[in-house]
C-alpha cells in the first residue's frame, strides 16, 4: 500500500514517536488507537476513550484497597515519550455513622501505585449516597522496562452529614517527583483503588472514563 496514510502499524513507531514516514497513519488495531504523523515526524495520537465504566456492584464494608476499575493494557501501550491518559470518575458512598474514616483514592500500574490522594475524616453522623467524583493524569517521562511517570490528580468530595447537595472539598495529590520503575514494555493492569482508615458501609462506582489524549 502506498501514498498518504498509508502506513498500519500494531504500535507507535518508536519509543520516543518519531516516524520517518510524514504522511502515515498509524492504527495500532490491538490497541484501538490512531495516530497521525505531520511535517514533524511526530505520532501524536488523536484523542480517544479506551474504556467507559458504568455503574458498578458497590463495594461493602471497605477498609483495605479494592478496586473500582481494573483493566490490563496491552503490551507496549504506554512505552511512548509524552503519552498521556487520563481517568475521571464519579462514586457515592455511605457509611453507618459513629466514625470519622478517611477516604483514599489511588492510581496503580503494574502494581506501582502512581498518586494516592487521601480526604479529610468523614462526617461522624450516617450518611446515604454522597458524591465523589475524581480525575487522574499520567504522562510518560521515560519508557522501557524501567519507565517513569509522572502523575497528579484532584479528588472532590463531600464529606458532610448526610446532605449530598452540600458543598464539597477539594483535596490533591503531594507528588513531587516521578514513579518508581514501571516495565512499560509488557501488559499492565491499570487499577484505581479506594480504602479507608475505618470501614465505610458501601462505596458505588457510577461512572469512569480512561481517555488517551497523546
Amino acid at each position: 500500500m502506498s501514498g498518504p496514510f498509508s502506513q498500519i502499524t500494531q504500535s507507535p513507531a518508536t519509543a520516543t514517536g518519531k516516524n520517518t514516514n510524514q504522511q502515515s497513519l498509524i492504527f495500532d488495531r490491538k490497541s484501538n488507537i490512531v495516530e497521525s504523523v505531520g511535517d514533524a515526524a511526530m505520532a501524536a495520537a488523536l484523542q480517544s476513550a479506551l474504556y467507559i465504566q458504568t455503574a458498578q456492584t458497590a463495594l461493602t464494608a471497605v477498609t483495605t484497597a479494592q478496586n473500582l476499575f481494573n483493566q490490563t493494557l496491552n503490551a507496549g501501550v504506554l512505552n511512548k515519550q509524552n503519552r498521556t491518559l487520563t481517568v475521571s470518575a464519579a462514586l457515592i458512598y455511605s457509611t453507618a455513622g459513629g466514625s470519622t474514616p478517611t477516604m483514599t483514592i489511588a492510581l496503580v500500574l503494574g502494581g506501582v501505585t502512581l498518586c494516592s490522594i487521601t480526604t479529610a475524616a468523614l462526617n461522624t453522623a450516617a450518611s446515604t449516597n454522597m458524591p465523589v467524583q475524581f480525575y487522574f493524569q499520567l504522562n510518560v517521562v521515560t519508557t522501557g522496562s524501567a519507565g517513569t511517570i509522572e502523575s497528579h490528580g484532584t479528588v472532590n468530595a463531600n464529606i458532610s452529614a448526610n446532605t449530598p447537595a452540600a458543598a464539597i472539598a477539594t483535596y490533591n495529590d503531594t507528588n513531587s517527583a516521578v514513579s518508581s520503575a514501571v516495565n512499560l514494555t509488557s501488559a499492565l493492569a491499570l487499577q484505581i483503588q479506594v480504602s479507608a482508615s475505618a470501614a465505610i458501609s458501601s462505596i458505588q462506582l457510577r461512572q469512569l472514563e480512561v481517555e488517551l489524549t497523546y
